[in-house]
């Protein structure tokens, strides 16, 4: 269901939640820039085995008792903070709600998701909801496509998808994340904050979610330079 870590969330600290990706049924809110750049239908393409897995946790995703799963799974792997959705989106109103509920029935569990479901009324609605938790930070991902999205609430940060050298984020992103053939080219100064492992900086060993920070540590938010925290697992 859940998975530990992977290359770029690290090691056992964070956990992920995915769901098959690239397609407007699970996609609802995706724009042309994103399915034209989606790493995730990326990797369900060249692993077999984990698009079969991200397909068992739609069909999972769709149980009645989905909620009451997840929090078992939770308390029995002792998890401290879930990555919503390493692949996928929340796809509908309901799916969304049970997520809320998780998320409620779990208190001491950080949760953090990147969505363009935003886009969606009823499904933003829920996100909303998610939002104003403690323990939820909500990341609306944006692009060329999307625009910023009209009326963002206080503790809804917002996360730019940068295609190009010309690709400028407007004003007021708090993140800005790169294509693969960008990532290698040093940020240049004065810019909004990007991601530290798509920023181009040599650094002595790899960022990763887990030692960083930025996107679901409450106390790391919008504090720069990164990596800021150290992983105790």
């Amino acid at each position: 269901m859940l998975t530990p870590g992977n290359r770029k969330l690290g090691g056992r600290r964070i956990w992920g939640f995915a769901l098959p990706s690239g397609t407007p049924d699970v996609c609802p809110g995706m724009s042309a820039t994103c399915r034209a750049h989606c790493y995730a239908a990326a990797v369900e393409r060249y692993r077999p085995t984990a698009a079969a897995a991200y397909r068992r946790n739609r069909t999972r995703a769709r149980r009645r008792d989905f909620v009451v799963r997840v929090r078992a799974f939770l308390i029995a792997h002792a998890v401290a903070v879930v990555r919503v959705h390493t692949g996928g989106d929340f796809y509908s109103p309901g799916y969304a709600r049970k997520w809320l509920r998780v998320m409620r029935r779990a208190p001491r569990v950080t949760f953090y998701f990147y969505t363009r479901s935003w886009r969606v009324p009823a499904i933003r609605a829920v996100i909303e909801q998610m939002a104003a938790l403690p323990n939820c930070v909500a990341w609306y991902s944006c692009d060329r496509d999307t625009g910023v999205p009209p009326g963002v609430p206080a503790r809804v940060r917002l996360a730019w998808l940068a295609t190009s050298d010309d690709d400028v984020p407007p004003a007021g992103l708090d993140l800005v994340f790169r294509i693969r053939r960008l990532r290698h080219r040093p940020v240049a100064p004065g810019g909004p904050p990007v991601c530290p492992s798509e920023d181009g900086v040599t650094r002595n060993r790899p960022v990763t979610c887990d030692r960083c920070g930025v996107c679901w540590h409450p106390a790391r938010l919008r504090r720069f330079p990164l990596p800021v925290i150290e992983s105790t697992r």
